[in-house]
């Protein structure tokens, strides 16, 4: 004896024998045609899952679930019924002007519900201008510098109002200020007596005009020449410096020797300083050669050197500079 080739395969039905069969056995013998039905359907069940209790009657609507036409109670998809006996269309999917999906933006032509971007109303049917930024002149929108030509609101840098249209000088044309370098910076010129253009620093010229020169009188002015000069704050009406104008040069005063050994014994400490201090304001220049020669005629160059020093305090050399 062999066993049956068994195939998974649901049968119609299952043979059973006429008395008029004749006795057949083999593959394909009539005796064994109802028990290779029966063990088709076993290995069918098998290969399905189903449980070893399902009745035939369940089978059979398994299998007919592969052939149905159409679902015995109908669903909804998307809210729309389907038994699967004809195509549904979907809102917003397949019809178009139907979008009332939420959600669905694929095939919508304007949104459900219109909204704003930046306090512009937007609903998709169109293109919108946002303030200050498609719309040149239009630039109320806070903090949007992007495309701005102007401060909103015009502010100070260092007390000079600035609304961006135009570049300031925060430090004012005239002012001056000593550098540690033996250049002058951008902006700034070396107050070194240069003449130099009234129309190309026409600030610095509004601020300082022909007070330290005239230049060529025409179309230069001078500069302030501070090179190897002490400054000294201008008395301004206060009568310490009496007589004094605004950027004057001022010679230096000496100091006394406690010497009264002068020639013919004629001089003494007291009449120098006096003598000194009656002249030597209104010299510009080496003041001890004019006074060898007056008031006292033919005195000797060594003896004054020896007579009078010149004060110098501690000191360093920086470089000066005016703002142009």
């Amino acid at each position: 004896m062999a066993n049956l080739k068994e195939t998974s395969f649901w049968e119609e039905g299952i043979y059973q024998w006429e008395t008029s069969d004749p006795v057949l056995g083999g593959e394909n013998g009539i005796d064994n045609v109802p028990t290779r039905q029966l063990a088709n359907r076993t290995k069918w069940l098998k290969d399905n899952k189903l449980d070893k209790s399902a009745t035939a009657t369940n089978a059979e609507m398994a299998k007919r679930a592969n052939i149905a036409d159409r679902l015995s109670a109908a669903r909804k998809v998307g809210g729309v019924a389907f038994d699967g006996s004809a195509d549904i269309d979907l809102p917003g999917v397949n019809k178009p002007g139907n979008q009332n999906t939420s959600g669905n933006a694929a095939t919508a032509s304007k949104l459900f519900k219109p909204c704003k971007i930046g306090g512009v109303v937007f609903d998709g049917t169109r293109d919108i201008d946002l303030p200050g930024v498609n719309v040149k002149g239009n630039q109320h929108t806070f903090g949007n510098a992007g495309s701005a030509f102007k401060l909103y609101n015009p502010r100070k840098i260092n007390g000079v109002p600035f609304d961006g249209t135009q570049d300031i000088n925060a430090t004012p044309a005239g002012a001056v200020m000593y550098f540690a370098m033996d250049a002058a910076p951008v902006g700034w010129l070396k107050a070194n007596g240069a003449a130099v253009s009234r129309t190309v620093y026409a600030n610095l010229f509004a601020a300082i005009g022909t007070r330290f020169g005239a230049g060529d009188g025409k179309t230069t002015f001078s500069l302030p020449d501070l090179r190897g000069e002490f400054l000294r704050g201008w008395d301004d009406g206060r009568n310490i410096d009496n007589g004094r104008i605004l950027g004057s040069w001022q010679i230096g005063t000496p100091i006394c020797h406690d010497d009264t050994t002068g020639e013919n014994g004629m001089f003494n400490p007291v009449t120098m300083c006096r003598e000194a201090r009656n002249f030597g304001d209104s010299w510009i220049g080496n003041w001890p050669e004019a006074y060898w020669t007056a008031p006292y005629g033919g005195v000797q160059k060594a003896y004054w050197d020896g007579f009078f020093t010149m004060t110098r305090p501690r000191n360093i050399a920086l470089l000066a500079c005016i703002k142009i």
